[in-house]
């Protein structure tokens, strides 16, 4: 038997997204797989644990990336009784720190060696995992897909507004400061739309508001917080001139793929992980730390209908390849 342990996959997320596709696809295609959710990811691992432990013996668990890292000591137990594969969406430790924070490393380090497999979503991550890995281990790269309401919703015409729209959760590793700021190189035309999840208690909102106030930008930058119904997202995107992602660390950036296949031409962060996904599509890299530049390369930006029609991986793909690593 086959069990999926994921967070609570009620919120949108890229990960999310992609576990569910998953789910979806192999519980439809005889593969029959049992979502287990951990709805608190501050919960105490070993109560988690006893909840897994339950499950019958020589069974295959895949376990999501963030579930894995917070129980990177239990990993080691659970392996002598099941098949662990471990699914990484990207690293935690190299989220807001470029060389990886020591602590997370260790933790994950621990995980990554006793999964018996990893799958992980671009092969800049494989990289990255690798390069962590005490020996060697079989990793399977497979590559999120596109739902088709967003081939269906292509871009005739670009919108007549001047507006930017960036969406995600809104965290550190966003650089959704930097958003902010690139406005300010920009002629008062030039909106901003911040599509994302946010606790208006936490410490990073307050200060991406204080620096709104700072420019006087009050008028000009929206906080929409987070879209879940797709078809109202895309109709957001769809009054957008310009995708910006200037994120400073992704896994593989889904929703950069779905605005372009839409059609919307992206300015993104010079990140490997963007030059590996992004080809092919209408997209201008732009150094993330610099704000100028970043509004050259907006300005520059412009509709080209022939990017329209490029092809993208689906999610029938990503669940077949799935399908084939739990089988093999």
């Amino acid at each position: 038997m086959n069990y999926f342990i994921t967070p609570d996959l009620k919120s949108i997320s890229g990960g999310n997204k992609y576990d569910l596709n998953v789910i979806n696809y192999l519980n439809s295609h005889r593969c029959k797989i049992v979502n287990i959710t951990l709805k608190d990811v501050s919960i105490s691992p070993y109560k988690f644990f006893y909840k897994i432990n339950t499950i019958p013996k020589n069974s295959t668990l895949v376990i999501d990336g963030l579930i894995g890292s917070r129980m990177n000591h239990l990993i080691k137990v659970l392996s002598k009784k099941y098949k662990i594969i471990l699914l990484i969406h990207h690293p935690i430790a190299y989220e807001n720190n470029k060389n990886g924070d020591i602590t997370h490393k260790l933790k994950e380090k621990k995980a990554f060696s006793y999964a018996q497999r990893i799958i992980t979503v671009s092969n800049t991550m494989k990289k990255i995992i690798k390069n962590m890995l005490t020996r060697n281990k079989n990793i399977d790269v497979i590559y999120p897909g596109v739902d088709n309401i967003y081939h269906q919703n292509k871009i005739v015409n670009i919108h007549s507004s001047y507006n930017i729209t960036t969406t995600g959760s809104v965290i550190p590793r966003k650089n959704i400061e930097k958003c902010i700021e690139t406005l300010c190189n920009l002629d008062k035309k030039w909106t901003l739309s911040i599509i994302g999840k946010f606790n208006s208690a936490d410490s990073y909102y307050k200060s991406l508001v204080s620096l709104t106030k700072y420019h006087n930008l009050e008028n000009r930058v929206i906080f929409h917080n987070a879209i879940d119904d797709e078809k109202i997202l895309i109709e957001q995107l769809k009054k957008s001139r310009v995708y910006l992602c200037l994120s400073n660390y992704e896994g593989y950036g889904m929703a950069n793929i779905e605005s372009a296949t839409l059609g919307l031409p992206l300015v993104v962060s010079d990140l490997p992980v963007f030059r590996e996904n992004l080809k092919g599509f209408n997209r201008v890299y732009a150094n993330s730390e610099s704000a100028s530049e970043i509004a050259n390369a907006i300005r520059e930006t412009s509709f080209d209908d022939n990017y329209r029609n490029i092809q993208t991986r689906k999610w029938k793909d990503t669940g077949y390849s799935f399908k084939r690593v739990l089988n093999g």
